[in-house]
């Protein structure tokens, strides 16, 4: 069997096709752009990111008339309004959009943090909940809240346009703020209620990779697919490549290594702690603690402003490996790594540098950015060591990955070993939807 896999991220799209057995046949990438207005207002056109998957699949053309499944994956939070068909109503607001501030502080003030962190998981972080972002529309722009028939994320979007179905899943609803996260136990009527959403527009949860129909006539003569086939819903990226790693025990840990660095470890106990998210996982059964901040956009910063006079492959195939085998013990400067912010604060951060001296060189500071970077990684991770066992064996993917920079996590983690598995959320769509192809067949 062929599987269509599809990994939505901010920037680009990523397709390929997997076979059964997991061998990625081939694969395709489309980009497209964010747009940023008013200085924190970061959307995208979900019309732009639908049509970018097509044209991915018709770069597939080679297989196209074999693929008999479709899973995928998306980032979030992703808040997007949409009407009875399925048309977004607005762009979506991205977990990079800041503009509901002061619905962060109206949570807070009506609710307080720790009832509500004591239900949802997680604090209303601006970004990092999209309950904000609907409290925002709600406030400001009622002419899209009112007549929205669903408010979801990413997936939904995607889904309901593949096949004609509204449905979203437990790690997605766990990034909205409007979910019972501690206990599992579906939309939570008390938030909802309180902050006046109407629960009819939450669409339903069902399990990552449930298959609840087939790809519509319509869009499948737009890409070449057959029509029909099945698709399964899909999951948060992060929650989709612990699957995609193998991960499916409490105290699995997945290390994200790209333009973020992002920690993801699973657990049998919804602890939840003002440092890292608690969010659903993609095993029933488990959550993950969660954890992420800048890396790769760090650097590619540090590149650009700092190693002008240096091409981008010598930074990093000389001075990059240079420097993490040289400076990182010796440098004395320190980075706080929030140049993005940080979405675990309700407080905003800016980055950083600190420990500086007439001395300092230009690798002081990037050693310094290297080791910034791992320490709300390792943080979450002594955090996590306090009551959970953990796996000594990270499991590490993303970009990122290299020899050097694997380098830089056996220096900093000391008593861990690392596993290098590529590829994970696209795997981990095709694992999820064979699973749910399976179910499907015993209803």
């Amino acid at each position: 069997m062929h599987i269509l896999s599809v990994d939505f991220g901010t920037s680009s799209v990523k397709l390929s096709v997997v076979d059964d057995r997991l061998n990625i046949l081939d694969s395709a990438k489309v980009s497209y752009q964010i747009s940023v207005t008013n200085g924190d207002w970061i959307e995208l056109d979900g019309r732009v990111v639908f049509d970018a998957m097509l044209e991915g699949i018709r770069k597939l053309s080679r297989y196209t008339g074999s693929i008999e499944l479709i899973g995928f994956d998306t980032f979030s939070p992703s808040m997007t309004f949409m009407d009875e068909e399925g048309n977004a109503l607005h762009p979506v607001l991205t977990h990079l959009d800041r503009r509901s501030k002061e619905q962060t502080k109206e949570i807070l003030r009506v609710m307080g943090k720790e009832k509500f962190q004591s239900i949802t998981g997680i604090q209303p972080f601006t970004g990092g909940a999209s309950v904000t972002s609907a409290l925002w529309m709600k406030e400001n722009r009622p002419d899209v809240f009112e007549p929205a028939y669903r408010l979801g994320h990413l997936n939904t979007y995607i889904y309901k346009r593949l096949t004609g179905v509204f449905a979203t899943d437990p790690t997605n609803a766990s990034m909205t703020g409007m979910y019972n996260t501690v206990t599992g136990k579906g939309w939570s009527e008390e938030i909802c209620t309180i902050f006046g959403i109407p629960m009819e527009k939450l669409p339903p949860i069902v399990e990552a990779g449930s298959v609840l129909g087939g790809l519509r006539p319509e869009i499948a003569a737009l890409c070449g697919l057959k029509a029909g086939i099945p698709v399964a819903l899909g999951g948060n990226d992060a929650a989709t490549a612990q699957v995609g790693a193998g991960n499916s025990h409490s105290g699995d840990i997945l290390n994200i290594s790209g333009s973020s660095e992002m920690v993801s470890i699973l657990s049998d106990t919804p602890k939840v702690n003002d440092k890292y998210y608690l969010r659903c996982s993609a095993t029933p059964g488990l959550w993950q603690i969660f954890a992420i901040t800048a890396s790769g956009f760090a650097i590619d910063w540090f590149r650009e402003e700092f190693y002008k006079d240096m091409d981008a492959r010598t930074f990093f195939d000389k001075e990059m490996p240079e420097v993490i085998a040289n400076h990182l013990g010796s440098t004395e400067v320190g980075f706080l790594p929030y140049l993005a912010g940080d979405r675990q604060s309700l407080e905003p951060k800016r980055g950083a540098f600190t420990g500086l001296t007439l001395q300092a060189t230009r690798r002081d500071f990037l050693a310094a950015i290297f080791i910034g970077i791992h320490e709300p990684i390792l943080e979450t991770i002594r955090l996590a060591e306090a009551f959970l066992p953990l796996n000594k064996t990270v499991k590490l993917t993303g970009g990122m990955v290299d020899d050097a920079f694997l380098s830089i996590k056996h220096r900093l983690f000391p008593g861990y070993g690392f596993e290098v598995k590529p590829d994970c959320p696209i795997l981990g769509n095709a694992v999820l939807a064979l699973k749910g192809l399976e179910r499907s067949k015993s209803v």
